[in-house]
């Protein structure tokens, strides 16, 4: 049984276009980005956020990390013989998907808008409703063609979408939106149907080349074509958080040298009765700020803004 003790949302806005690859080439693209089967929206999968916040904690959270992230994340039997000497222990955190929530697209009225839609809100309330948030956005039927200015400003008339065009009825500000997305101003609000289509057909798409290190040119069929999450794109991930107790720890193998069994018995001691409250405020004090995702590191991709929404309990 899943225990969600706390919970809380963590907003991803993308710094950069990211690349969470899917591993499986498209008849038009070679290195196609994650997404859900059944709705075709962009998604980066659990492990991949979960890694990407494992690797983060271990980089900046100082020398106490080594020793409690296995406890926070879960054991890693290939990390320092966790798994042999220390025993194997599931995570106090339980990361979600990172779902889509608003997607930027080129428009006539500002360098870009963004637009989600009702199908993306239903299941934004789903989250609420199931963290126990306490609020929950207002969902408005929308037509193949129209559209509600829900952001910050104003947007009205019609408006370019890549090369669609919309028709915005009003401006309806959701408080709920503006209040948990103050990064998202110009928020349209498109049918589903529209909103399909910017997500699956104005994505970026990369053209990339290998270099021949001899003749400092291209090698012959060395070209490939790479998707992307373009940048400003805002997704968000659903985290749990459970109560750890040091009893939980097996216990560490009779062979193992005494230097370790005297390092598990302070962590023991340390993490003994450890709260979910204290997990949370650890988690969201280490990982915070720019978090790199998916691949392509060396070149400047993947880095969102990580900030925390609190949740609530179960």
């Amino acid at each position: 049984m899943l225990k969600k003790e706390l919970c809380s949302i963590g907003k991803l806005y993308a710094i950069s276009a990211a690349h969470a690859g899917s591993g499986a080439a498209t008849s038009a693209v070679d290195l196609p980005i994650q997404r859900e089967r059944h709705t075709e929206w962009p998604q980066i999968q659990a492990s991949g956020v979960k890694g990407a916040f494992r690797d983060h904690f271990r980089k900046f959270s100082g020398r106490e990390a080594s020793e409690l992230i296995n406890l926070i994340f879960g054991s890693d039997e290939g990390n320092d013989n966790w798994g042999k000497d220390w025993g194997m222990l599931p995570g106090a955190v339980s990361i979600s998907d990172a779902r889509i929530f608003a997607f930027p697209v080129r428009s006539n009225v500002a360098p870009f808008v963004w637009v989600t839609c009702p199908a993306v809100l239903k299941r934004f309330n789903a989250d609420l409703a199931y963290i126990d948030f306490g609020k929950y956005v207002a969902i408005e039927n929308i037509k193949e063609d129209g559209a509600l200015s829900i952001g910050a400003e104003e947007l009205s008339g019609q408006v370019v979408l890549e090369d669609a065009v919309v028709t915005v009825a009003l401006h309806h500000p959701d408080p709920c939106i503006t209040e948990m997305f103050t990064e998202i101003e110009r928020l349209l609000l498109i049918s589903d149907e529209m909103f399909k289509y910017a997500v699956t057909c104005c994505t970026e798409i990369q053209a990339h080349i290998k270099i021949d290190e001899k003749k400092g040119t291209a090698d012959d069929g060395a070209l490939w074509y790479q998707e992307y999450l373009p940048a400003d794109s805002v997704l968000y991930t659903v985290v749990h958080y459970s109560h750890r107790d040091g009893a939980e720890m097996g216990e560490q193998d009779k062979d193992s040298h005494e230097d370790i069994k005297v390092k598990m018995g302070e962590i023991k001691a340390q993490i003994a009765n450890m709260k979910a409250s204290n997990i949370k405020q650890y988690v969201e004090d280490s990982i915070k700020g720019f978090v790199q995702i998916g691949g392509d590191e060396t070149l400047g991709k993947g880095i969102f803004q990580l900030t925390w929404i609190p949740g609530g309990a179960a």
